[in-house]
């Protein structure tokens, strides 16, 4: 994560120097001046007023137009940085604003019925997210309920590829939380825009389309879609394997706008049919939602029937949607829960076999990161004996084959814990905490069976560590992995820990083997201060309380330890096909915890992480958003661990088939009105919503409407 305050500091100063400079104006900047009066020659100039003050400049300028004139190359101009995009937000501004706008016909009202093809398309859209402060630049963070706001932007025209579409509702979610937080990354990190607007998927009237949207024919002005919010790259060749893998990003919280706003473009693909017999505020509300639970439940683990799987948060959200979605496939499924109210709702109405409250007297004190200290870890293990005993009791004796989990670094560990042998464990996100943690698992491998469950193929780049945590010349195990790996036909790069241990491996002539090696003390020496080998995942500040406290620690680990090793692997591993150098597949040790530096050091989307030793007794720590975000996976002998994210656009299409097969089921939303959006945020940030879902309506004069047809009946009714 990038310094936001260095950021500002270097825009300061720049404001500062600007401010007291005379800077000449080129003749090619006269020349274009020139030419743009030129071309309105009828264009009044404005008496000289004061200037909007943006958050470039520190002190406001007075800025009228001149008239152009020969002499301007030889004059002086006091010049101040450009607004991005429209100006500045000023929240004493936005009523009286919107007012005037609204009048001028440049602004619809919200809820204003829109007739495509009929209405004008307005210049302006009243939307929901934040603003950078006028004052610093700084992006203005905090609690949805008090930084949230309503703002006034640019209608967008869209792109060949794209359509802009008139929200009728809008789905709520995490994401729009860590949008409006900053945490654990700040969405302006991405682009360069003065404002954030958040919201991922809806549904939505096509207003216009793009040129190539339009000429493929699959969608037409006027339609009613149910929006996916996923983007990407639809030129990137890696569309072929999985469109998740072509520079991804999810709308509202990787984008630079969001749903959360009355008009909305998108990708065509974004663009889906609403399965039969929905609402349509349920058609506005379940894609982000149930798009994920059905990526992880049928493309990351792959469930079957039978099998017995925990859930985590299974009373509310995307919890109870997997809950939901498990028992239709014929999966015994238990569930955690915070109370015995909610136990109830899931044991009585939705089909689970049982309920863990995690606040009952036997449980309260268990969900907690794993302690550092090694007795301390193996005592918090045994505490937990209380918790699988239960599990067992509501499954016939056995532990969960597997587990969907997204609550975070406190539940993660004891979820870990309940999963039986050979079982998968998935994750999507981490609501309490990104420091994730577990206790490795009894089970050992030979390294050419692990290699052969990651489906590695030849030619791709493998890291392997030799010698953790020891100075010892020789480690069998390690060269045992580096054989496996030349049977494959891999291109290996070895780590080791002390540069003897080096040139112990460069005597044995594995020159056919190892494309080269990396010693952490040769990197020490030359790096100084500037690297740290980690003896664990550094614990992080918590992001709610420090939130510039969290980022700097990121940062930290991210310039001392994965820069220069990065660095130091990416040299060796670089080729045409990777330019980066990241390794494919990454052998690790079960006697270091360094899964933290391989977890982000490996692959997006296709990378491997896999152990072949026992684990049985030893805490391991990773950064929980490089395994869920980037989809990397992490292969044990006996579990793995499957970071999920999202759907692509045909698992969208295809959850929708299931839908209307009756195989999944969209769960009722909570309908917030639209002015009641930062509250219903707030109250997902403190875990206190009443509803599995929330959806925003813009538009809809009514619920219960089932159609277009009918949408557009009840406009016409209240406008008559």
């Amino acid at each position: 994560a990038s310094s936001e305050y260095t950021r500002a500091m270097s825009i300061s100063a720049l404001a500062k120097t600007i401010s007291t400079s005379s800077i000449k104006v080129s003749k090619n900047a006269q020349s274009r001046a020139i030419s743009r009066t030129a071309a309105k020659p009828n264009r009044a100039i404005p008496a000289c007023k004061p200037a909007p003050t943006p958050y470039h400049a520190l002190k406001p300028q007075r800025v009228c137009a001149q008239p152009n004139t020969q002499g301007m190359a030889r004059r002086s101009l006091s010049v101040r940085l450009p607004v991005r995009r429209d100006g500045i937000w000023i929240d004493s501004d936005h009523q009286p604003r919107g007012a005037a706008l609204e009048a001028a016909g440049e602004l619809l009202p919200v809820g204003a019925a829109f007739y495509p093809g009929v209405t004008r398309i307005p210049e302006w859209q009243y939307a929901f997210g934040i603003a950078r402060d006028p004052e610093t630049g700084l992006p203005r963070f905090g609690p949805p309920a008090t930084h949230e706001r309503e703002l006034i932007v640019k209608v967008p025209t869209p792109a060949p590829n794209a359509a802009l579409l008139y929200m009728l509702t809008s789905e709520v979610n995490f994401n729009d939380i860590w949008a409006l937080t900053g945490i654990p990354v700040s969405p302006f990190d991405s682009h360069e825009e003065d404002v954030q607007i958040t919201g991922s998927g809806g549904i939505a009237l096509v207003a216009a389309l793009g040129s190539e949207t339009r000429a493929e024919g699959r969608v037409k002005v006027g339609d009613l879609v149910t929006v996916y919010s996923g983007t990407n790259d639809l030129l990137n060749p890696q569309v072929g394997n999985d469109p998740m893998y072509a520079g991804f990003s999810i709308q509202g919280y990787e984008t630079k706008t969001g749903s959360h706003a009355q008009f909305l473009e998108v990708q065509a693909p974004q663009m889906h049919t609403i399965p039969p017999d929905l609402t349509l505020e349920q058609a506005g509300s379940y894609v982000l939602n149930l798009g994920t639970i059905s990526r992880c439940l049928f493309t990351t683990l792959q469930i079957a029937p039978g099998r017995t799987l925990f859930v985590e948060g299974a009373a509310t959200g995307t919890g109870l949607d997997a809950l939901r979605s498990s028992v239709r496939t014929g999966l015994q499924v238990t569930g955690l829960v915070s109370s015995p109210e909610r136990a109830a709702f899931i044991t009585g109405q939705q089909g689970a076999v049982g309920a863990i409250d995690r606040k009952d007297a036997r449980f309260a004190g268990l969900f907690t990161t794993i302690p550092e200290d090694a007795l301390a870890a193996r005592a918090w293990e045994a505490a937990g004996s209380p918790l699988v005993e239960a599990y067992k009791s509501l499954n016939a004796g056995k532990l969960a084959d597997y587990v969907v989990s997204h609550a975070g670094e406190t539940a993660f560990p004891r979820s870990f814990q309940l999963l039986a042998e050979g079982g998968s464990l998935a994750f999507y996100g981490a609501s309490s905490g990104y420091h994730f943690s577990f206790m490795g698992k009894p089970g050992a491998a030979a390294p050419e069976d692990m290699l052969r469950t990651a489906a590695l193929r030849g030619g791709e780049a493998v890291l392997i560590y030799y010698g953790p945590r020891s100075t010892d010349l020789l480690d069998e195990t390690g060269l045992e992995m580096i054989e496996a790996a030349r049977r494959f036909n891999a291109r290996t790069l070895v780590a080791t820990t002390t540069d003897g241990q080096r040139e112990f491996l460069q005597s044995l002539g594995f020159e056919d083997a190892i494309e080269g090696i990396v010693s952490l003390e040769a990197i020490g020496r030359r790096e100084g201060a500037n690297f740290l080998w980690p003896d664990t995942m550094p614990r992080l500040p918590d992001a709610k309380v420090d939130i510039d406290a969290f980022k700097a620690a990121v940062r930290d680990y991210q310039d001392r330890v994965m820069k220069p090793f990065g660095s130091a692997v990416g040299k060796i591993l670089r080729s045409a096909d990777n330019p980066r150098g990241a390794p494919d597949l990454v052998i690790e040790r079960a006697g270091q915890d360094t899964l933290g530096v391989s977890t982000s050091l490996v692959k997006p989307f296709t990378g491997r992480v896999i152990f072949a030793e026992d684990m049985a007794g030893q805490r391991f720590t990773f950064y929980a958003p490089q395994v869920w975000t980037r989809q990397r996976r992490i292969l044990m002998p006996t579990a793995s661990i499957l970071g999920t994210h999202l759907c692509n656009a045909y698992e969208v299409a295809r959850m929708n088939d299931m839908i209307a097969a009756g195989l999944l089921e969209v769960t009722e939303p909570q309908v917030v009105a639209w002015d009641g959006l930062p509250e219903a945020h707030q109250a997902m940030w403190e875990n206190r919503h009443s509803g599995a879902t929330y959806v925003v309506n813009h538009a809809l004069p009514e619920l219960g409407l089932r159609s277009r047809d009918a949408l557009l009946e009840a406009w016409a009714a209240q406008q008559n």
